[in-house]
């Protein structure tokens, strides 16, 4: 007769635990809902009148509504000599580097992903091309197209902006 009882008390016991852990941790992870902040109201600006310029061809770096300029800092201008392939990497907000290719070219300085669209290797500078260690793919730095594959489609291109000797990549 023990026996049954010691295995009844057992299997009450299994089935009461999990929900008393499941009560403990519901009250431990609720939380109390926080407030929605208002928005303050903003004072209307004048819409500036058109001086009669002309706007420029050349990339510029625009400061953004909170005066900053645009993009991020990545390399210094003297950094990239024509038609040379050079990678760089920025840390996002998690801290895991990402890497860019940057060549500067006779139109400006074009950046891409180093990531592989075949496989998501990252690509290495093999003379005046990227190449992907894992299955050889080579990508034109200028461009961004694949010049061998097995990759069929292009990197990922981002807009850069080079002002006051500095190279600035618009990553969104």
């Amino acid at each position: 007769m023990s026996q049954i009882s010691r295995r009844l008390f057992f299997l009450l016991l299994g089935a009461l635990i999990p929900s008393v852990i499941n009560d403990q941790t519901d009250a431990a992870t609720t939380k109390k809902p926080t407030p929605t902040p208002t928005p303050k109201k903003k004072k209307k600006k004048p819409t500036p009148t058109p001086t009669g310029k002309k706007p420029s061809a050349s990339p510029e770096a625009k400061p953004t509504q909170s005066g900053a300029i645009e993009g991020v800092f990545i390399a210094k201008s003297a950094e990239l000599k024509l038609r040379q392939p050079k990678v760089f990497y920025l840390k996002d907000s998690f801290g895991i580097s990402t890497g860019y290719s940057l060549t500067r070219t006779s139109k400006g300085v074009v950046a891409f992903s180093t990531r592989c669209t075949h496989a998501g290797a990252p690509t290495n500078v093999s003379g005046t091309q990227l190449l992907c260690p894992a299955h050889k793919s080579i990508f034109n730095p200028e461009s961004g197209e694949v010049i061998r594959g097995p990759a069929l489609d292009p990197l990922k291109s981002y807009r850069t902006i080079e002002i006051n000797g500095e190279v600035r990549i618009v990553i969104s």
